[in-house]
């Protein structure tokens, strides 16, 4: 059997199938259907999302911030032990920053409705994209992405995504930061962003869970920006040289596949497990059984430089991985005055009522589109009309992104600017 996904690498060429700008009429279909659906779960309260999280995950909704010096390890093998910790693990960014980076106090533009909620994480892509990623998480099944996207939407409310957005980094953990976990860095042999994990460097102990679950959410949110038509997933390299079972975290490792499969469908492009030792083998035999089988199907282990090349290129590639690439993570702290637009509240205000004019407009022309009959195809001009105002709101969100998202470290290496990806 073909593995689709090892296909494109040998090849050099995506599967761009049932994405933007590559649906066959019957896709075209069901994402108008999905639309419809969409529209009319508008008109509900809030209380009537049903969401699909795992009740045994931790969310920071649930968990107030707690300031005792004293958590307890969320480790595999920690048994729940308490630890107390040195006090710079405790240590968020806004501590160290300077006091002008620091983004103002958090302003809610609009209200927690499920439009809205869905508004808020269209963010900067073109609306389709993001349904389109749950048709194809749930086999193109109208129902199934709708009521998917719907418990997205639940948790991005229940967690407080747009406050996440808004305070950035200023409320992450420092110490965190600084070890690299997460660093983005080149693009794989199909374009797709790389984000290394250097599992050696994870130290459950290192700081309260909460701080870690923000993280997790921030990390996600701050590589969406990276993806943009036709390049739409991430390549994950699980670094495990000199791993130990001190490294091993079931509760990230299960939060962070919960968040990946439920609320980012369809943005994992590959995962790729460098110079896997037997304490990874471990953790791989009681994970693999709660993957999707399509996920699972990401999964490629890597054990020489030869088989990190065959996905990455040697240009892209750091040369602790084989590659020649001389790059080495260190952390970027915020600058001063690097939020400034955010305290402009007048320019903010007017801003966001151009993206309103403009989402206004896509979702009128979207409801004639979504209305039309099984068989009557495109009414003449329609179709163009909707692409038309789409690009004019993506415009616009990119224009208020300045205003709604404090800077990250992506920003300052100039690797986002704009919101166009710049390697």
């Amino acid at each position: 059997m073909t593995n689709l996904v090892t296909e494109q690498y040998e090849t050099g060429k995506l599967h761009l199938e049932g994405t933007l700008g590559h649906l066959t009429k019957d896709q075209e279909l069901l994402l108008r259907r999905l639309w419809k659906a969409l529209f009319e779960s508008f008109e509900s309260a809030t209380d009537n999302l049903d969401s699909s999280a795992d009740p045994e995950l931790p969310t920071r909704a649930k968990k107030a911030k707690e300031s005792a010096p004293v958590h307890k390890s969320s480790s595999w093998f920690s048994l729940g032990k308490a630890k107390e910790e040195a006090e710079h693990y405790r240590q968020i960014v806004s501590d160290i920053a300077p006091k002008s980076s620091n983004p103002p106090p958090f302003v809610r533009e609009t209200s927690n409705t499920v439009r809205e909620a869905f508004w808020n994480a269209i963010a900067c892509d073109h609306p389709d994209v993001l349904l389109l990623r749950f048709l194809r998480a749930r086999k193109w099944k109208v129902d199934d992405a709708l009521n998917m996207l719907l418990s997205c939407l639940k948790w991005r409310l229940d967690e407080d995504i747009v406050a996440l957005n808004w305070e950035g980094e200023s409320r992450l953990n420092y110490a965190l930061l600084q070890r690299g976990i997460g660093a983005i860095h080149q693009t794989d042999r199909i374009g797709q962003p790389v984000l290394y994990i250097p599992v050696k460097m994870n130290d459950p102990k290192a700081q309260p869970q909460d701080h870690m679950l923000d993280y997790t959410m921030y990390l996600m949110e701050v590589t969406r920006l990276l993806l943009h038509p036709p390049i739409e997933k991430v390549c994950l390299v699980f670094d495990t040289t000199d791993m130990s079972l001190a490294n091993m975290d079931w509760t990230f490792f299960k939060t962070f596949l919960h968040y990946l499969e439920h609320y980012y469908p369809e943005c994992l492009g590959l995962v790729l497990i460098y110079n896997a030792s037997w304490v990874f083998n471990t953790l791989w035999k009681a994970v693999r059984p709660m993957l999707d089988p399509v996920v699972a199907s990401k999964v490629q282990f890597a054990n020489t430089k030869e088989d990190v090349l065959k996905f990455i290129p040697a240009e892209h590639l750091p040369k602790e991985l084989g590659g020649t690439d001389p790059w080495v993570f260190k952390y970027t702290p915020p600058v001063a005055d690097e939020n400034k637009p955010m305290f402009d509240s007048a320019a903010r205000e007017q801003s966001h009522k151009d993206k309103t004019i403009a989402r206004d407009e896509f979702e009128s022309a979207t409801r004639q589109w979504a209305e039309l009959g099984d068989e009557e195809g495109s009414v003449e001009g329609l179709v163009e009309k909707r692409d038309a105002v789409a690009k004019k709101l993506i415009e616009a969100s990119v224009r208020h992104d300045v205003y709604v998202r404090a800077r990250s470290q992506f920003h300052r290496a100039g690797i986002i600017d704009g919101l166009n990806v710049k390697w």
